[in-house]
């Protein structure tokens, strides 16, 4: 089992070290939309005001293994807000359990937005509830259920959410059908985000069938996370960009 660990530990330092080399900084990207959002969105470090705030919650998180190893990074984190405030999302859902913290990330950019949380993880609901009076975000609509259930009626209640976050990996409902649930209710400016695209064969076949669905204008495939467009007057390509 620990050959079988340190030969995929090696693989993925391997496709990330080629990924640096060939896919940064937007080379070999013709599009201005994507070449844009790889220069001033994906590739960007600077730190926002909110980023410590939340990283502060972080470590006053009860349980520490929730804090490291369950909820997301900062790094993704800091996509997900620079995602959100470079589309100026009025409207976000997150669909899967997080523990709240990129609820915060996504939601972080301006006041007033509409945030709904789809929490099916028992353990983590309680958390999560937590992060967010912590953080005093009385304007998060945490929900709790089944999870296409809570999907099903959320979207019918945003109507045209502007971005939304799947965090699915571990979850027992099919990733296809959550996206597929999700079309009718797209709009132009619609973002959405995959988690850990790779982080299993399930994932890896999902995203490769998310990704080729024909209202998918523009994929972006971060290794770690996938991103997806929807404006009909972008060509239809994947981009494999170093993150």
């Amino acid at each position: 089992m620990r050959s079988m660990c340190n030969k995929y530990s090696f693989r993925r330092i391997d496709i990330l070290l080629y990924r640096r080399l060939r896919y940064r900084k937007g080379h070999g990207v013709h599009s201005p939309f994507v070449y844009n959002l790889i220069t001033k969105v994906i590739e960007e470090r600077s730190p926002y005001y909110c980023f410590d705030d939340i990283e502060l919650i972080r470590k006053q998180i009860p349980d520490k293994k929730v804090a490291t190893r369950q909820a997301i990074s900062p790094k993704h984190g800091a996509l997900l807000f620079r995602l959100a405030n470079h589309f100026n999302a009025e409207s976000i859902l997150q669909v899967g359990s997080t523990a709240g913290l990129s609820m915060l990330y996504l939601s972080s950019h301006a006041p007033n937005r509409l945030c709904v949380s789809l929490e099916t993880n028992p353990a983590l609901v309680p958390i999560a509830k937590w992060v967010y009076e912590k953080a005093d975000r009385t304007d998060i609509d945490q929900r709790t259920g089944d999870l296409s259930e809570m999907l099903r009626r959320a979207l019918v209640e945003m109507k045209n959410p502007d971005i939304i976050y799947f965090n699915v990996c571990h979850e027992q409902s099919d990733p296809v059908a959550l996206f597929n649930s999700c079309v009718r209710y797209l709009h132009t400016g619609s973002v959405i985000v995959f988690e850990g695209i790779r982080m299993n064969q399930r994932m890896r076949d999902s995203w490769k069938e998310i990704s080729s669905h024909s209202i998918v204008s523009v994929s972006i495939d971060l290794y770690s996370m996938g991103i997806l467009f929807f404006n009909e007057r972008l060509h239809k390509r994947e981009y494999i960009v170093y993150f």
